[in-house]
């Protein structure tokens, strides 16, 4: 039975591979106080008790703005403690899956992203992102690197996903503003949960794209899910979106206005389709009605 050691234990798409553990895979989720990825001693220790075969990192700094100027910290979750868990894992013969992000493009391409284009991070955050998913894709032959984007799903306490916000924004009467130049595609937690079991049992290695398919608009994706949001019966009625450019928000943090990625290499490697963030949305708004 092989041995798997999730990390963010607590968090999103941990959640979901509790959700869907197989019995033939023996599994351990450890939070932030029992696997503290910036105590690289208490990470070796961890690995020597438990002994996976297979390790699973979801722990990350995503608090975009907040990178900015959190500097330090930031890149020592996103870059430095991905680069001394990969070395530790390759010591001991540890397959390592790690999380990338799309916001290691900058956008100029405007077509969807395969995995052979060149990054160009734009801000400290996608920089950190990509000095961690190169640091593991060098440790190990055998590391995973998947890339995904805009992440949803449900969750029994947390409610952080864009999805919460658009709906706790609705709910309260504020009124909504999205962008029309800000465009990637969003992904079903479960979804990337799945692929990434799947592609443990493949002993897939090296650097994937795993996202839904479909790219679409922060102000698409909003009215989205507001329309679904009344077919689920979660809102009376879907209130009025304001379409704005980034400029807007008036950040003074570069963020790419495309980052789209393509997901033909992982339709292959599964040998299956990948589905639609859209069936997913429906899903996750159903649960959320249910609670």
């Amino acid at each position: 039975m092989e041995r798997i050691l999730v990390t963010g234990g607590d968090g999103l798409l941990a959640h979901h591979l509790k959700q869907i553990a197989p019995r033939d895979f023996e599994f351990h989720f450890l939070g932030h106080a029992d696997f503290d990825l910036l105590n690289p001693k208490l990470t070796a220790q961890r690995l020597a008790e438990l002994r996976p075969q297979v390790v699973i990192n979801t722990a990350a700094y995503n608090l975009v703005d907040r990178c900015e100027t959190e500097r330090e910290l930031s890149w020592a979750v996103n870059a430095t403690a991905p680069q001394q868990l990969a070395e530790l894992c390759a010591q001991s013969g540890i397959r390592l899956v790690h999380y990338g992000t799309d916001y290691v493009f900058d956008g100029a391409k405007k077509s969807p992203y395969s995995e052979t284009d060149l990054a160009n991070p734009l801000n400290h955050y996608a920089a950190g992102k990509f000095a961690g998913e190169q640091a593991v894709l060098r440790a190990s032959p055998k590391h995973l690197v998947l890339r995904t984007s805009w992440v949803f799903g449900s969750h029994p306490t947390q409610m952080k996903t864009f999805v919460h916000t658009v709906l706790r924004a609705a709910r309260e009467g504020r009124v909504l503003k999205a962008t029309t130049n800000q465009v990637s595609v969003p992904t079903f937690a479960p979804d990337l949960a799945r692929w990434t079991l799947e592609l443990v049992r493949l002993g897939t290695s090296g650097l994937i794209h795993a996202v839904n398919d479909e790219g679409v608009s922060r102000y698409d994706w909003m009215k989205i899910i507001l329309d679904e949001a009344v077919q689920a019966k979660l809102l009376a009625a879907a209130p009025a979106v304001e379409p704005v450019t980034a400029a807007f928000f008036n950040s003074t943090m570069r963020r790419p206005d495309y980052t789209v990625m393509s997901n033909k290499k992982l339709t292959t490697l599964l040998g299956h389709k990948l589905g639609s963030w859209r069936s997913g949305l429906k899903k996750m708004l159903a649960h959320e009605s249910r609670c």
